[in-house]
């Protein structure tokens, strides 16, 4: 994968590093304190713990008030219960984002509404099941909830079997008028992120070019993913790939394999997504052949436009929709040692993302924000460090 240049990201690199304060002017709509924001994190994995560092590190940029939770119990309930900790606080945030749960999302912006705090939520969809109370969109039927930042995880589950199948072909791993067979690890019930990668993962095995044996749930567990990837080998043997909606997973499935006497990278191939530093290794090694990503930047750039959104600066102010998305990108051996780099915190710790507010930068006032526009800014800033 090459990084995809577009002609604003020279607009954005040509201010990283020399924000000019003279643009600063207050907006008439500007709130006069600086947004105190709260981060609910669904679980407490690697990923997400490089998805609240690289928030960390926006914050400091811009200034933001910000705090972050982990739920450890992986639960709906308990992150329905972090919520409530947290709108219960004296001192109650501006803002929450947060991730959607299935059966606790109208319960969530009910509470949150009741408080005054508005919610941004952060990669995964509204389920469909509470739609009718809130709406589908941001804004539409409720006025707190002010914006959703996602990627396109269906996309995503699609290009990751696609990458597999091609790159199962390539290895002869079967014969060239059959179905490439797969085996897929998915994660928890009330993710509609698991749900939408699946989605993806379904289209894309057709039974044609791949053919899904079977998709089990290890729900984000590595431990849990090894155990049922052993049990999936033994039924299937002749299994060529193996989708995972994560690389912990990933590395979890690869381990069964390896214990089953099988070489991930050779006798079958594996993929997961979330650019884990583990998983980046790993393709190094040429044991897992592809990671999608870039998604670990979602959170800090949520906080981006929450930040500009407090400040007067919305970005659905050029009438487009308060729901933004953008796509993920794959880390292979050609590209990994650049994705790498981007993982980097010292490279985060460099670059200023008060170059990408348009508080700061009248410039960008004059033209729509765009989540995919801004990611490739971000990834570019990150990619100049060190002189990459």
């Amino acid at each position: 994968m090459v990084l995809r240049v577009v002609l604003m990201i020279s607009l954005f690199l040509g201010t990283v590093g020399r924000v000019a304060h003279a643009d600063t002017l207050p907006n008439p709509s500007a709130s006069d304190t600086l947004p105190n924001v709260v981060f609910l994190s669904p679980d407490t994995s690697r990923f997400w713990h490089m998805v609240a560092g690289f928030m960390e590190q926006v914050a400091a940029d811009l200034e933001v008030e910000f705090d972050v939770l982990f739920d450890e119990e992986r639960h709906r309930l308990s992150y329905l219960k972090l919520v409530q900790q947290v709108l219960s606080r004296e001192e109650k945030p501006d803002y929450l984002i947060i991730m959607w749960k299935e059966q606790v999302t109208a319960q969530i912006l009910d509470y949150a509404r009741r408080q005054s705090v508005k919610v941004f939520s952060f990669n995964t969809a509204v389920p469909e099941a509470a739609r009718e109370k809130v709406g589908s969109a941001p804004r539409e039927k409720l006025e707190n909830w002010i914006g959703h930042l996602g990627v396109d995880n269906v996309s995503g589950g699609q290009l990751l079997a696609r990458m597999l199948d091609q790159r199962a072909r390539v290895l002869n791993l079967v014969s060239s008028d059959e179905p490439v067979p797969v085996v897929a690890l998915t994660g928890t019930l009330d993710s509609s992120a698991a749900r939408d990668r699946s989605l993806g993962l379904l289209e894309a095995t057709d039974g044609a070019g791949s053919e899904l044996l079977q998709s089990v749930r290890a729900d984000w567990s590595e431990l849990e993913a090894r155990d049922k990837t052993s049990v999936l080998l033994r039924r299937y043997p002749n299994t060529a790939a193996i989708w995972s909606a994560s690389d912990g997973m990933a590395l979890g499935a690869m381990d069964a394999a390896r214990r089953a006497g099988l070489r991930p990278g050779n006798d079958l191939v594996v993929g997961g997504i979330d650019w884990e530093p583990e998983a980046l290794a790993a393709i190094r090694a040429g044991d897992l052949y592809v990671s999608l990503g870039q998604h670990f930047m979602g959170g800090g750039l949520a906080l981006l436009l929450v930040h500009d959104y407090h400040r007067g600066y919305d970005f659905a102010d050029s009438g487009q929709s308060a729901s933004m998305h953008y796509q993920f990108q794959a880390a292979t051996a050609d590209n990994v040692d650049d994705i790498a780099h981007m993982l980097a915190p010292e490279n985060w710790k460099a670059v200023d993302f008060r170059a990408f507010s348009r508080v700061f930068n009248s410039q960008l006032r004059e033209v729509p924000v765009s989540a995919e526009r801004l990611m490739d800014g971000f990834s570019a800033a990150l990619m100049k460090q060190g002189g990459r």
